[in-house]
């Protein structure tokens, strides 16, 4: 195990708290944690590594127009990468090293986030606000690693009416269930599966846990009576995908009590032009034939494929209100 600490990380508790979970490893002081996430290291056989950084000039991101829930919405971040190997996932070119960088700055990322919040009630804006945390990374996967769950739900259950979601496809669920939550279940985060047949998480979703084992957390935190999310995302238009998501649907149906989850959301697939150029020339899609132009910007699949998708989960779950990606 290799990390390498960003210099002006160093002084951070979480950084203290990771090192020591990871004694035996070869420690690499840095003066900017870009010297290493900028190389294009890709085609190098690399040693495991993680890099420890401080985030600054911190931005919370609007969300784009009709991003999920309608209202005012953003990104944060507080990891960049993923150790997934999802075949679809835009992170496979957005980033030049595989390596996760973990910002150690926890009380800066919150104050940011604070201010945005307090800037919105003060402009009289009372719905709900959304901060979406799993963007750039897979924060549950990491999480006995980082203290994520355990510094930022504790922070977002100060603010009423506002939501953060941690959307997964790992069935590490152990810092949730093992922390005490001083007697109250949060109630200000969602923890938000991402589903997908397991034939497609065979072919498509290296390294992410099994269908199972994120069906077994789902029912876990439901009967601690977390609030769950499910999001059967993304659809892909493989061959057959039609009978593959009837079959799937069933299945799960039979899993979990959907009467117990909070919400349901699925999502095809779309790119920019630009990211699906850059994803043909590394991986050759099954599918590819399948997308069209939908604007001047924009690729995603055929309108048919994405009626049958909305057919199809409208028609299994006709007592849910589900949420379609309407880009």
């Amino acid at each position: 195990m290799l990390i390498y600490l960003e210099s002006k990380a160093k002084s951070y508790p979480l950084t203290q708290q990771i090192l020591s979970k990871f004694s035996n490893a070869s420690v690499i002081e840095i003066d900017h944690y870009k010297n290493i996430f900028d190389k294009n290291i890709w085609n190098h056989k690399l040693a495991n590594a993680i890099i420890l950084a401080k985030q600054e000039n911190i931005s919370i991101l609007p969300t784009p127009a009709n991003y999920w829930y309608p209202g005012k919405a953003f990104f944060f971040k507080s990891v960049l990468n993923c150790i997934f190997d999802c075949e679809y996932c835009y992170l496979k070119w957005a980033f030049k090293t595989p390596f996760p960088s973990i910002f150690v700055n926890y009380q800066d990322i919150q104050n940011v986030i604070s201010e945005k919040i307090t800037s919105l009630r003060k402009s009289w804006y009372a719905d709900t606000i959304y901060f979406y945390s799993s963007n750039y990374s897979d924060i549950q996967w990491l999480d006995e690693m980082i203290n994520f769950n355990q510094s930022f739900i504790p922070f977002f259950e100060k603010f009423p009416n506002v939501l953060m979601e941690s959307r997964t496809k790992s069935a590490n669920m152990a810092s949730l269930i093992r922390e005490d939550w001083e007697g109250s279940i949060p109630q200000n985060t969602e923890i938000s599966f991402s589903l997908n047949p397991q034939s497609i998480i065979d072919s498509f979703e290296h390294k992410t846990s099994s269908l199972d084992e994120r069906i077994n957390s789902i029912n876990t935190l439901i009967s601690k009576w977390f609030k769950v999310w499910i999001r059967f995302l993304p659809l892909l238009p493989v061959e057959n995908y039609l009978q593959i998501y009837t079959d799937f649907i069933s299945y799960i149906k039979e899993k979990v009590d959907f009467n117990k989850v909070n919400s349901i959301f699925i999502w095809s697939i779309i790119y920019t032009k630009s990211d699906y150029n850059n994803l043909l020339k590394r991986w050759n899609f099954a599918f590819e034939w399948k997308f069209q132009e939908c604007s001047d910007w924009f690729m995603r699949i055929e309108d048919r494929i994405t009626q049958d998708f909305k057919n199809l989960f409208t028609s299994s779950f006709p007592d849910k209100r589900i949420l379609f990606d309407i880009i």
